[in-house]
């Protein structure tokens, strides 16, 4: 009983962490799980994982290690521990930061927001522990050709203004640049050194530059896999000339997928992790995007975790009527899933590096749900389930440079999930979440939903 009341002070102070600042972080002993450590390697069974001042100290078989004299135990037997997930994609809204603790997301990737100062401002917010959620990389709002596709992004038209537009970012303090479809070649080049100079890495939605040829020019990631078409087709000139719409664009390039040679996809892929680019398929986006016509989805399982009001997600028919997709334009993106989930699977046979993102929040792209629903696509791909964590873990961590996140080991940050089951035998297990820890702090995810006001 002793230890189950000290359990639930713990977690009434993971939920008010500032009023419990003052007397200091307890040591947390995790005892008896099964541990996936991010790594790839095997499970390790019966683990202890002890936690102090929101690092993890010491991860050893409970046979090898003592616990420390008055540290809060806690058993575990029966459950699987894996590092706090990754969403390596994701456009993050204020009022989702909590949803991704709920759902194990301990880290997010914000690439393209609507304002610069305040996606900073979040991310502070955020990473300083004012408001609880997940830690945040941002890039603030995207760098475009001209006119941009979105009023919020920057548009470049020349050299000169390419290159201030990487400064602007780098003088707020933004992790990242994020590029977007209009960028055209001759602007790429002085971008790409001026953000070399300043250590930013260079996120790329591409749509007038191919894939192979922003990966050796030294973009850092791939998004959406965009641009792989545009290098797999002989003559990509009419996908280039496209995007100068962005929705037709983008209606031409995912139908696209369909029309390419399987060894024309094989060749691009190796071709490309050679280059040492990552890619971020978000195949969750691409799925959904085939699937805008079944009103089922809006009320799947993890829905009700969105409020009434977030139309960036709720809004399917607003999508539709923009971008003009009916029956036939539906169905040519559900041919096309093939040939992306052969890309993948080529490009991690060849050794590339794969992250995780989900391109939450969009149309049917829950913040937090949606990364588990592309774990369940990346193995579905050809990914095992350890190697689909790993890009959701260890990999999203690489991608960020971010050196303490996406692992359980000694001195790493203490963020973590506890699920019901093992993920190993079935990736499906990573939404039976039992307990959260985010910054050394356990959070029980449905105490959690039960604050929010709807």
């Amino acid at each position: 009983m002793t230890r189950i009341l000290r359990l639930c002070s713990l977690l009434g102070c993971a939920l008010l962490p500032a009023a419990c600042q003052p007397g200091g972080d307890p040591t947390i002993a995790l005892e008896g799980a099964t541990l996936i450590d991010g790594s790839g390697g095997a499970p390790m069974h019966d683990a202890l994982i002890i936690v102090k001042n929101g690092h993890i100290e010491t991860v050893a078989r409970v046979s090898e290690a003592r616990v420390p004299r008055g540290a809060q135990e806690i058993s575990l037997v029966g459950k699987t521990i894996i590092p706090g997930l990754i969403d390596a994609h994701a456009h993050v809204e204020r009022w989702a930061v909590q949803r991704y603790v709920v759902w194990g997301v301990t880290t997010v990737r914000d690439l393209g927001a609507t304002s610069t100062d305040s996606a900073i401002a979040l991310r502070n917010d955020l990473n300083l522990g004012a408001v609880l959620g997940p830690r945040m990389f941002t890039s603030g709002a995207m760098i475009d050709g001209a006119p941009p596709t979105y009023a919020a992004a920057t548009a470049v038209r020349t050299r000169d203004e390419a290159r201030r537009a990487v400064d602007q970012r780098a003088v707020v303090g933004a992790d990242c640049v994020k590029i977007y479809t209009k960028l055209t070649p001759d602007l790429l080049a002085p971008l790409l050194d001026e953000a070399a100079t300043l250590r930013l890495p260079v996120a790329a939605h591409l749509g007038k530059i191919d894939a192979l040829a922003a990966a050796r020019a030294g973009v850092a990631s791939l998004e959406h896999m965009a641009g792989v078409v545009q290098a797999a087709t002989p003559s990509p000139g009419a996908y280039f000339r496209a995007h100068d719409q962005f929705l037709r664009g983008w209606t031409l390039e995912e139908g696209g997928w369909s029309t390419l040679d399987s060894a024309a996809v094989a060749r691009v892929a190796r071709t490309l992790a050679a280059t040492h680019v990552a890619i971020v398929p978000t195949l969750v986006l691409h799925e959904m995007m085939s699937r805008l016509d079944n009103p089922t989805l809006l009320s799947r399982p993890g829905m009700e975790d969105v409020p009434a009001a977030a139309a960036s997600v709720r809004d399917v028919q607003g999508l539709l009527r923009r971008a003009g997709w009916r029956a036939p334009e539906l169905k040519a993106f559900r041919r096309s899933r093939a040939r992306q989930d052969q890309f993948v699977r080529e490009f991690k046979r060849a050794g590339g590096l794969i992250a995780a993102g989900s391109d939450a929040a969009n149309q049917l792209l829950v913040p937090g749900l949606s990364l588990h629903e592309e774990l369940s696509l990346l193995v579905g791909a050809g990914l095992t389930p350890l190697e689909a964590l790993t890009a959701a873990t260890r990999k999203g961590a690489e991608l960020m440079h971010a050196d303490s996140l996406g692992r359980i080991a000694p001195g790493k940050v203490a963020d973590l999930v506890v699920l019901d089951a093992d993920p190993a035998a079935d990736i499906g297990a990573t939404r039976h979440i039992a307990w959260v820890m985010i910054r050394g702090r356990m959070i029980p995810p449905d105490s959690l939903r039960r604050t929010w006001a709807h």
